[in-house]
């Protein structure tokens, strides 16, 4: 009994850890859930979830528990800091993603770099360059968080291919899904809605209101929907890419991260922030001025990036232990 609660509670760190991972744009679950040694647990409990029902039920449900538990803080913590702590925010984000790049770069060590290789990079580079200059001009335009709260019948529509994009960091290494969905300006209308869905059920600690209950079920339904096609299908692409194009793909790559680099100080809710330091007209309201965040979210980064090294680190050494195994 001694030894089950112990794995059970095991399980659930590392569920808490993934599901961390999972919210911060930068950082990839996956990895995480290597370094907590559950990956191939994991994987193992969705190939036979038919097969060995009961098993995969005990291996799934703690680490599951432990994402939800971490998700949910992660949710309310991230709302508020992308209304009032922008740009410390996506210093915190972009420490992450420098931190876990070496890990990216792992798998083209000691590839010569030729003309063609250097083309992928700008490739990649220049499609998130474009996705978040596209997230400034049409997210004014568009002005999703509105959107959201309308909740049009072409919204669950959008929410599929938006699902599809952020699984394909499921199947990428070295990626992040909430990265993705930052870029293309979904990641704070998201958790924007999920809030004051919460707020409006059990705002009293009893269900107050189910008024969003509805639209926030269709919204997770058809983000969800996406999510499965993507992992299916994106999967397969991506597994065939990595197979016959692996060095090719892996540059592409290199270029997206450094280009989401970038995009992290170049997009719809960064654009605003730099507004209101402006004194322009704005949808976010800075608690710090500009001379205290500016400094303070260097440190951040410094700190997010050693961090995320780290994650680097203990991989790479449980890897090598593996091999010499």
């Amino acid at each position: 009994m001694y030894m089950y609660m112990k794995n059970w509670l095991l399980k659930f760190l590392a569920g808490m850890g993934i599901g961390t991972g999972a919210a911060i744009p930068g950082v990839s679950g996956a990895a995480i859930a290597v370094i907590c040694k559950v990956y191939e647990q994991i994987i193992w409990a969705i190939n036979n979830f038919r097969k060995a029902f009961k098993r995969a039920i005990v291996i799934l449900l703690p680490i599951l528990l432990g994402i939800f538990c971490a998700v949910v803080p992660c949710i309310i913590l991230f709302d508020k800091a992308l209304d009032h702590f922008v740009f410390g925010t996506m210093c915190i984000f972009a420490g992450f993603l420098i931190g876990s790049f070496p890990g990216v770069l792992d798998e083209v060590k000691g590839t010569k770099i030729t003309k063609k290789l250097v083309i992928c990079i700008v490739i990649g580079f220049i499609f998130v360059i474009l996705l978040g200059i596209a997230s400034v001009f049409l997210g004014r335009e568009i002005n999703i968080e509105s959107q959201f709260a309308k909740m049009d019948f072409w919204m669950y529509l959008v929410l599929i291919p938006v699902g599809v994009l952020a699984a394909v960091a499921l199947t990428v290494p070295g990626l992040s899904g909430s990265l993705i969905l930052l870029i293309i300006g979904f990641y704070k209308p998201l958790l924007s809605f999920t809030v004051e869905w919460a707020k409006e059920m059990f705002g009293a600690g009893v269900p107050q209101s189910f008024a969003n209950t509805g639209k926030w079920f269709g919204m997770l339904g058809c983000f969800a929907l996406g999510v499965l096609i993507g992992v299916v299908l994106v999967g397969k692409i991506m597994s065939k890419l990595l197979e016959k194009h692996r060095t090719v793909t892996y540059f592409v790559i290199v270029g997206f991260i450094i280009g989401s680099l970038f995009v992290l100080f170049f997009n719809y809710n960064i654009y605003e922030y730099y507004l209101a330091w402006a004194g322009q007209p704005s949808s976010v309201d800075p608690s710090l001025k500009m001379y205290v965040e500016i400094p303070l979210g260097i440190g951040l980064l410094v700190v997010c990036m050693i961090l995320s090294y780290l994650l680097v680190y203990f991989s790479r050494k449980k890897s090598k232990k593996e091999i010499e195994q």
